[in-house]
């Protein structure tokens, strides 16, 4: 069996799944198109904000994961899409079916739950 790389994996869906958005929206200004290379960097990395706002959680949060992973999926929307979806006010709520989803599906599940513990454990690459 083949390991899942979480990020990969993650990043994937998440494209596929926003495609459309991408397509319908206004085109960003200035945006130019990443290459494949940096995009894979991008993948492994967590910005130092990131890391500080994942290292803000409190230990003791049983909803620590989840939230390590949304603060991910913030930053990763955000870098894939432009900075404006975060003020979107449908943000959260899109942020919220992407979690549901992601969790519903056992096999993806398994990926974010990979995913948490290498964000709290600081284990990817600041970026």
């Amino acid at each position: 069996m083949t390991p899942i790389d979480p990020n990969q994996r993650l990043a994937a869906g998440l494209r596929t799944q926003l495609a459309g958005r991408r397509e319908r929206g206004p085109a960003r200004a200035g945006a130019t198109p990443r290459s494949e290379a940096a995009a894979r960097r991008s993948a492994h990395a967590v910005s130092p904000a990131m890391a500080q706002r994942i290292a803000a959680l409190a230990p003791e949060d049983p909803e620590r994961p989840r939230k390590a992973v949304r603060i991910y999926l913030e930053a990763e929307l955000a870098r894939e899409f432009g900075a404006a979806l975060l003020n979107d006010p449908e943000f959260p709520a899109l942020l919220d079916a992407v979690q549901e989803r992601m969790q519903a599906d056992a096999e993806t599940a398994g990926a974010v739950d990979a995913l948490a513990g290498l964000l709290l454990a600081g284990k990817l690459s600041s970026g």
